[in-house]
């Protein structure tokens, strides 16, 4: 977990053990690469290693930043129907050009959770992946089928979830996964599924390394859709 608490990677150079570093899928350019490690792991072991997704699964996805669009690619990789929800319909439309099968508007649809109820005939959703934190875990709940799984990866909307009603998740044996990015096998796994498909990662927009400060200012606005990448040959 480069970057927390550890030192990050903006810099020039960097000395890693041999054991911190993978190979890259060959087919990916630097700039799509840069994205893996922590968005590409953290989707890769909420839905794979740890949600156990399968063919027909349906998931539900919250947002559309990096962990959001890779858990969004993973679950189409592996044949799951998937809800994304989104406080914007020109993202929700993005979104669907890159094989989201439904959106959700949360600033139109508050209730999110019973529209989620309603496109699976009352089931419920296999696995949710939730990104918001306080402001969503409660509906993430509500919208989980008997037996399912929600990733608490994110905290969006804050980490301390004031109200949380713990029935709804006893009635409906919820399997809640705490996720902190991952493991070095993971990554290995994940770049051996990204080498065999027609996988891209989702790059929002590259910033030459003099304006770094700049990319990390776009990234308070919430306004991009996938990753914001720093690059050194801009």
């Amino acid at each position: 977990t480069l970057g927390s608490p550890l030192n990050g990677l903006l810099a020039e150079f960097v000395v890693l053990p041999e054991e911190g570093l993978v190979h890259v899928p060959d087919r990916l350019t630097d700039i799509e690469a840069a994205t893996l490690p922590c968005a590409g792991v953290t989707a890769w072991h909420a839905l794979i290693e740890e949600g156990k997704i399968k063919a027909g699964d349906t998931v539900v996805i919250q947002g559309t930043g990096g962990v959001a669009l890779f858990a969004l690619q993973f679950a189409k990789l592996y044949g799951a129907t998937v809800i994304v929800t989104s406080s914007s319909d020109e993202k929700l439309n993005r979104a669907k050009e890159i094989g989201a099968d439904f959106g959700i508007n949360y600033k139109q649809t508050p209730e999110w959770d019973k529209a989620v109820l309603a496109l699976t005939e009352e089931h419920g959703a296999d696995h949710i992946v939730d990104l918001g934190g306080s402001a969503t875990l409660n509906r993430s709940i509500s919208a989980l089928r008997v037996g399912g799984h929600i990733s608490m990866i994110g905290g969006l909307s804050g980490f301390s979830v004031e109200g949380f009603d713990i029935i709804p998740a006893i009635v409906r044996k919820a399997r809640l996964q705490a996720i902190n990015v991952g493991s070095r096998d993971m990554f290995e796994s994940m770049n051996f599924a990204i080498e065999h498909s027609e996988l891209h990662p989702i790059v929002d927009s590259v910033y030459p390394f003099e304006h770094a400060v700049d990319a990390l200012q776009y990234l308070t606005k919430g306004s991009y859709f996938g990753k914001v990448v720093i690059s050194f040959n801009q």
